[in-house]
């Protein structure tokens, strides 16, 4: 009977909150500085159809990967049209940045109900599955390069994912790559004595690459974008001559490309 009750408390509270959201939030990824989308009313809202009734000027609510930043609020500009990007809106802050997202300041809801644990990336036990994971990919003996890792309880339901993102190319990232390369984020669930290793976007070579387009990918903000109550997972990315970046949420327990809020820039 408790639990009924939780659970119906729970679910009014979402409605209220999320359905109380007639105007849309727009939310620009950090990054690249580009408007990723909005929120209304709960539902994703593509760049497209944000970017136009958006006002020259907008204030947003500042997230990065330990939650809200310090300070918090800031003012962000709508950028011209570009030549090489006609749908990508660009967005301009006086911040230094270079991680996270802006969340329209007039979103009802908290942005963070859970905020992320930074892990040791150099831990034995994170070094041992990326290897493992990078095996099943085909390199045979990868150099492990940890650059992001955090716990997180993505869901709310009181079991804490890890989230891991590593990059190794040899000579940088640029238009060629090397065999054993890499660049890759995971989502590591565990449902019970289960433990899956979800990918979310990567690059593994296992071939050289000569003037290619191999991409470096990181976490950008683990946030809750619309409402819900569920952490999004927001990358960002960069390739010879181009950036992009993306979010997952999370759909019966696995994570899935939000495809409205995919974007890029690039030749």
């Amino acid at each position: 009977m408790k639990t009924s009750l939780f659970a119906w408390l729970c679910a009014l509270l979402f409605f209220t909150t999320v359905f109380a959201q007639k105007e849309i939030v727009p939310i620009v990824e950090l990054g690249n500085r580009g408007l990723m989308g909005g929120v209304q009313n709960g539902k994703w809202i593509p760049p497209v159809r944000v970017g136009p009734r958006m006002k020259s000027e907008t204030e947003f609510v500042l997230v990065g990967w330990n939650g809200v930043e310090e300070g918090g609020v800031a003012m962000g500009k709508k950028g011209e049209t570009e030549d090489v990007c006609q749908d990508f809106t660009r967005m301009t802050f006086d911040l230094q940045q270079d991680h996270g997202v802006a969340i329209g300041s007039g979103a009802k809801w908290n942005p963070v109900p859970r905020v992320p644990k930074a892990i040791d990336a150099n831990a034995a036990a994170y070094k041992t599955i990326v290897t493992n994971f990078l095996r099943k990919k085909g390199i045979a003996k990868p150099v492990v390069r940890i650059k992001e890792a955090f716990r997180i309880d993505l869901e709310g339901d009181g079991v804490e994912e890890v989230v891991l993102s590593a990059t190794y190319y040899k000579k940088g990232l640029s238009s060629n790559a090397a065999v054993g390369d890499y660049s890759f984020v995971i989502v590591r669930k565990s449902v019970g004595k289960i433990v899956t290793d979800h990918l979310l976007q990567g690059d593994f070579i296992l071939k050289k690459v000569t003037f290619g387009a191999p991409t470096e990918n990181h976490v950008s903000a683990i946030a809750d974008l619309n409402g819900d109550g569920k952490m999004e997972i927001v990358l960002n990315g960069s390739y010879y001559e181009g950036d992009f970046a993306g979010a997952f949420e999370m759909k019966n327990g696995k994570p899935v490309k939000i495809k409205e809020f995919e974007i890029g820039c690039g030749v």
